[in-house]
């Protein structure tokens, strides 16, 4: 019996490296940067995790490329266990009106249309879009390409930037601890592809492991204290 290697696993889903990843990585992002919903934006982080790996096997060992595959995978777990724990950032049912205006205006509804949307979604959808279309541009106009990226592999420069960008721009523009970490996390894959480009080091493999797990701890822990503030808001 054939045990499937990682090089045959990586081979099967080798027609999505280079250009078809890099779409993946702007699709994610946007999705992790506009958070409209906690399940998807989880979902997202998991894909954007499992692409990445991809483009970490054009500048690593395949063997450690799936390690930093599985370290997502267990931050995803975290922060879906966190989720679950804080009821997908859904407003307790028994908090009166007067209590939801004191949370701030990512709580807060606005009619567009026929729909009701929050102020900070409308306001993260606009500055999104315009980051969008920056990036998009500076990246396919401009000649600028990061040094130690090898030439050969234009699409870690265009990925490096998307996921940087936007993690920066979901970080910036989220209110709540577990949306801007997942922000936050974009980010980090993003420096990391472009680190593995300029270096290959065991131990700066596993202190960015370290750090990811201690990052994704902190986030659980804010997460959870925000959410028992707006139960605190009950009982007074």
């Amino acid at each position: 019996m054939n045990i499937p290697t990682i090089f045959d696993w990586i081979e099967k889903f080798d027609y999505l490296r280079g250009e078809p990843a890099v779409l993946i990585l702007w699709l994610t992002a946007t999705i992790i940067a506009l958070f409209w919903d906690w399940r998807l934006a989880l979902f997202a982080l998991m894909v954007q995790y499992l692409v990445a790996g991809l483009l970490f096997v054009d500048l690593l060992d395949p063997r450690l490329a799936i390690i930093k595959v599985l370290v997502g995978m267990f931050v995803c777990l975290i922060l879906y266990l966190t989720a679950r724990q804080v009821n997908y950032g859904h407003v307790p049912a028994d908090l009166m009106a007067e209590s939801i205006m004191q949370m701030g205006p990512e709580k807060r509804r606005v009619q567009v249309g026929p729909w009701l949307a929050s102020r900070d979604f409308i306001v993260g959808t606009i500055v999104t879009a315009v980051a969008l279309v920056f990036i998009l541009i500076f990246n396919r106009v401009t000649t600028f390409s990061l040094p130690g990226i090898p030439d050969e592999l234009p699409y870690i420069n265009e990925a490096v930037f998307v996921l940087m960008g936007m993690g920066v721009l979901g970080i910036v523009i989220s209110q709540n601890p577990l949306p801007a970490g997942m922000a936050l996390f974009t980010f980090l894959t993003g420096f990391e592809l472009y680190y593995a480009a300029l270096e290959q080091s065991i131990a700066m493999l596993v202190a960015l492991a370290a750090l990811n797990f201690a990052l994704a701890l902190a986030i659980s822990y804010l997460s959870q204290a925000r959410h028992a503030s707006w139960y605190k808001l009950i009982n007074d």
